[in-house]
């Protein structure tokens, strides 16, 4: 967990968007003030869906992280049946196991 000073003004806290870029494009927060701490966080939004709130609080909580290379291409519908096709022309995975376990017996 990182720390960082924040100017205290007569408006309230400034806090870096460097610390907030995580985030996303984020305009409003929700501070939490516990007994030992002030926790600072993005104010889930109406329309976010609860998948995307599952999400965002795991990247908070540090067990989910953003992948640092590009996502592959999507592959069309189309092409996973042509490529189903082309890999599909040996027996059944189950077929092949049950054989080894007999062979092992």
């Amino acid at each position: 967990m990182t720390s960082t000073v924040m100017k205290v003004t007569s408006q309230g806290v400034l806090v870096p968007t460097t610390m907030l870029a995580a985030w996303g494009d984020v305009d409003e927060v929700e501070i939490e003030q516990r007994e030992d701490a002030i926790i600072i966080t993005p104010k889930e939004s109406q329309g976010a869906s609860v998948g995307e709130q599952i999400v965002r609080q795991m990247k908070a909580d540090g067990l989910v992280e953003t992948l640092p290379w590009k996502q592959p291409p999507t592959v069309s519908p189309e092409k996973r049946a042509e490529l189903a096709e082309e890999l599909s022309g040996g027996r059944p995975l189950s077929e092949v196991i049950i054989e080894g376990r007999e062979e092992r017996a």
